[in-house]
């Protein structure tokens, strides 16, 4: 491994998924993981890219986990229901580089309990 990947290794738990700095613990898919989460503050709907027969929009929730690879297990796919917190999202997409897995999960409003408490 060269130095650089050595250093981004050691700066994604020291600093990126630090607890003290940016990360918190959460469950994804029944696996306790440091990770850090985004969510848009946008209430403007979102879309899908799939038709929907004339639905303009879904309103819904977007959530963006960064994550190690390794803690997670297996890497989710697009389209996969996927369990953040015990609340139900959809995998909208999942990019892996060098180690850390950027998953970005979308779910309806109506359809979250929690919506939101992160």
């Amino acid at each position: 491994m060269s130095a650089f990947k050595e250093m981004v290794a050691e700066d994604m738990g020291d600093v990126f998924l630090n607890p003290d700095e940016f990360a918190d613990e959460h469950d994804l898919n029944g696996t306790l993981c440091t990770c850090v989460l985004e969510s848009p503050t946008s209430k403007e709907p979102f879309k899908t890219g799939k038709d929907y027969d004339g639905y303009d929009a879904i309103h819904g929730i977007t959530v963006i986990i960064h994550v190690k690879k390794a803690d997670i297990g297996e890497m989710p796919v697009e389209d996969q229901l996927f369990s953040l917190d015990e609340e139900e999202f959809m995998v909208d997409s999942c990019v892996e580089h060098m180690g850390m897995l950027t998953i970005t999960l979308k779910a309806n409003i109506s359809g979250l309990d929690g919506a939101g408490g992160w």
